[in-house]
């Protein structure tokens, strides 16, 4: 069975998981929560992507024993054939979605995250989700709300404020702790 480039990935996330989790065993009861928190989690992620994997690998028995139906009121050899999952076809979904988590990680760097996430989501959801502007809006505001009740307020983590936001904060008297 040859494995795809998305399978593989899969296992190295698995190893690195599984190594963090391993690790974090040995920390002091307070040092291990968060590699629990994350680890954990992506542990049962990884092998339920393997096990999905597996179950539509070529050759496997399940995966032959399913014929896709044909859609309504056409016939079964008048339905086209399914495009790879990538390809040329994908470049420039990809080219975008590399723009954006690139900038993004440009605008936490520089803004922090509490400018840059809800100015990032607003700006996907609207261009590539074709969302509405009150729902963009709504999604965004939700998203920062939750970022700072359980970053800030629930597990006291001072997430990265920018390089450039305690300067402006500050020239406006404002002052972050």
């Amino acid at each position: 069975m040859k494995l795809s480039f998305s399978t593989w990935l899969t296992f190295v996330m698995l190893a690195i998981f599984g190594t963090m989790v391993a690790m974090a065993t040995q920390f002091p009861p307070n040092a291990r929560f968060m590699p629990f928190v994350v680890g954990i989690p992506g542990i049962g992620l990884c092998l339920l992507q393997l096990g999905m994997d597996l179950l539509r690998a070529p050759g496997s028995q399940l995966a032959e024993s399913f014929q896709p139906a044909s859609k309504a009121g056409v016939p079964a050899n008048l339905v086209p054939e399914e495009e790879p999952e990538f390809g040329p076809h994908t470049v420039s979904r990809e080219l975008t979605m590399w723009a954006y988590f690139v900038g993004f990680i440009a605008a936490v760097l520089v803004f922090g995250f509490y400018v840059s996430v809800p100015v990032m989501l607003l700006m996907f959801l609207r261009r590539e989700a074709e969302a509405s502007w009150k729902f963009a809006l709504f999604l965004a505001a939700a998203a920062t709300l939750v970022l700072y009740l359980m970053f800030g307020l629930v597990l006291h983590v001072q997430l990265h404020h920018g390089f450039v936001t305690p300067v402006i904060l500050r020239s406006f008297g404002f002052e972050i702790s």
